[in-house]
């Protein structure tokens, strides 16, 4: 049996690798994201029944899964990593943070606004988003926005 070379440097290229070879690309993010969801659901269930093997592999079907759905929400996993190790510090407040809240968005560095300026519509949300990843800041949503402040509206029409 050849082994397999990992000629993998970094996440992005595993990434673009996983995202070319995968059997069937999801159509949607929700879709990548619900394919996660259930091989993270498998793995639980493996490692509930003491299936230390099959959790195992269970886990890094996982992890590539989660390239995937990074892939399908236009994420570049290097910089998630990169952020998300900045969380682990503990730091309270991140260096820089788009603030979502039901009406606007605030850009703040260390804790200090910046700037802000309204929300009227999914797509100034969604450009919001785009351009706090473009950039490399956080994105923290404030109240009870969570879910995505116009996907609410639209459930009611």
């Amino acid at each position: 049996m050849k082994a397999v070379p990992t000629p993998h440097p970094d996440l992005k290229s595993a990434q673009d690798w996983a995202w070319q070879h995968q059997s069937s690309a999801p159509e949607t993010a929700s879709e990548a994201l619900g394919r996660l969801y259930e091989t993270v659901r498998l793995l639980r269930q493996s490692f509930e029944e003491s299936l230390l093997l099959k959790s195992q592999s269970l886990l890094e079907d996982t992890l590539v899964q989660t390239l995937i759905s990074m892939q399908s929400l236009s994420m570049n996993p290097d910089s998630a990593l990169a952020r998300g190790l900045e969380r682990l510090r503990g730091d309270d407040s991140p260096e820089r943070a788009f603030h979502v809240f039901s009406d606007h968005i605030e850009i703040r560095v260390h804790g200090e606004s910046r700037g802000q300026w309204p929300l009227y519509s999914q797509g100034d949300y969604d450009s919001a988003l785009k351009l706090a990843r473009d950039l490399g800041c956080d994105v923290i949503h404030e109240d009870s926005c969570q879910l995505g402040i116009f996907s609410i509206a639209r459930a009611h029409d």
